[in-house]
């Protein structure tokens, strides 16, 4: 059986490699049996690391799809400055987010079009009485506020089981929620 096409990618590659070096052990579902207890912890770990760069290539593309809505807003010239290089932070990081997870074999997960079209409604309805920067700045913060709470939950829950590269994509991320979350009181 030819597992690298079977798993995918270079994944499927590393777990045809280990089928070959291994003994068999019962597995967890999803796995197919006769999976080394080696690959499987492999595999798993594989798993987790591309779930925490899914979960930062998803909030780094939606950053990427608020902040042009917004700067539609905005004619503050410093906050619009401060959106634009934050636009490049998240784009930065989708863009690491997602080498990383193809060199994983797996295809990047965007946030859709139903939660872009959801956000876009939301921010409509929030901005349509109040446009002003103290008002567009209180939402941006709530947001990555949001995205702060979520990041640091998820590296918790992945910091023994996801690689260096993985969790330190999320670690910038957080940091790049909270230095915004700072940028963004200066227009409260």
């Amino acid at each position: 059986m030819n597992h690298s096409l079977e798993y995918g990618g270079a994944a499927g590659q590393k777990m045809a490699k280990l089928m070959k070096t291994s003994g068999p052990r019962p597995s967890p579902a999803g796995i197919r049996p006769g999976v080394s207890g080696k690959a499987v912890d492999e595999v798993m770990e594989m798993e987790k690391d591309s779930d925490l760069l899914q979960f930062v290539h998803k909030n780094a593309e939606m950053g990427k799809g608020t902040i042009p809505k917004v700067l539609e807003m905005v004619e503050e010239p410093e906050m619009r400055k401060a959106l634009r290089q934050q636009l490049k932070e998240y784009e930065d990081i989708a863009g690491q987010a997602e080498d990383a997870i193809r060199r994983r074999g797996r295809k990047p997960q965007d946030p859709g079009a139903i939660s872009d079209a959801m956000s876009e409604a939301a921010l409509h309805m929030k901005t349509l009485t109040d446009q002003s920067p103290s008002h567009i700045a209180e939402m941006m913060i709530r947001g990555s506020t949001m995205g702060t709470v979520q990041m640091v939950r998820r590296i918790h829950n992945n910091k023994d089981h996801s690689d260096r590269e993985a969790l330190d994509l999320a670690n910038r991320l957080l940091k790049t929620e909270e230095s915004n979350i700072q940028q963004l009181k200066n227009f409260l």
